[in-house]
């Protein structure tokens, strides 16, 4: 159970969820290559999560929100996690590689580096604007799922690519403004310590205002059907709300409820488009 925490497993079913979608917009695959693609890119990436966790863990230790994780709290052994954490990205890629073709392995390896390497040592510790190039590493998941089922390049997989770049920035930026006093001890770069407060909710309400905007795309060439409309508007409603809220009032508790609804919002707005594609 501690090796499944210290994966993340939230993290995971979330890119799980960008694998599934990408899936079944490209034309859902057979059942048995479904399962595999699900499970090797499930391994994919939670060794991928671990492997942050590992390198993460002395400044897991100076946070109240992360010092209980279970390396950093002594429950796994750092050389252990080390080991479990490459020898299940290892695995994903593998398994990719067989029941996927090189595309789909290509893109978890590169998934992987990217995430563990451009950004948790590379960019995060150095910048407070990490999580602008640090949102990319979201969309390998669903290019994995895309390349797994045969999908040739469309505006289908570059709208879902671009969605998830644009969500990244602000869903962190809000954790960062719920947590300022918690970030600040870590002495990870964040928005509200480098530009302030006002600053990043400003940031916020605009990447907000263009995500929005993004979610008409699918409108245009006819991705969706009746489902996606509704879900799309009224999930857009709450969280400008949310997010106007939170320039006005700058809390924590309303940072933290934008917070809280940003990983929804991203979830709904990627069932909606399924849905609507298998009716």
């Amino acid at each position: 159970m501690d090796y499944l925490r210290a994966a993340q497993p939230r993290v995971v079913a979330l890119f799980l969820l960008t694998v599934v979608v990408a899936m079944l917009l490209a034309g859902p695959p057979g059942a048995a290559l479904f399962a595999a693609v699900v499970v090797a890119a499930g391994l994919t990436v939670g060794g991928a999560a671990m492997l942050n966790n590992y390198l993460e863990r002395d400044l897991d230790r100076r946070m109240e929100r992360t010092r209980r994780r279970p390396i950093a709290a002594g429950a796994v052994s750092p050389r252990r996690a080390l080991i479990v954490s490459l020898a299940a990205t290892a695995a994903g890629v593998l398994g990719l590689y067989v029941v996927a073709g090189t595309p789909a392995a290509v893109f978890a390896l590169c998934g992987a580096v990217y995430y563990v390497v451009v950004y948790t040592l590379l960019l995060k510790p150095r910048t407070a604007l990490s999580a602008l190039p640090g949102g990319v590493a979201g969309i390998f998941p669903a290019l994995i799922g895309w390349t797994a089922a045969g999908g040739g390049w469309s505006h289908d997989i570059v709208f879902v690519c671009l969605l998830i770049v644009l969500w990244s920035p602000p869903h962190f930026w809000a954790l960062s403004l719920a947590l300022k006093d918690d970030y600040a001890s870590s002495g990870i770069p964040t928005p509200p310590a480098a530009y302030g407060e006002r600053t990043t909710c400003r940031q916020i309400l605009v990447l907000v205002v263009v995500l929005t905007a993004l979610t008409a795309a699918p409108l245009a060439w006819g991705l969706s059907g009746l489902v996606y409309p509704v879900v799309a508007l009224g999930a857009g409603v709450v969280l400008w709300v949310l997010a106007i809220d939170l320039y006005r009032r700058r809390t924590a508790r309303s940072a933290w409820v934008f917070f809280k609804f940003s990983g929804p919002y991203l979830a709904a707005i990627l069932v909606a488009l399924v849905v609507d594609r298998l009716r």
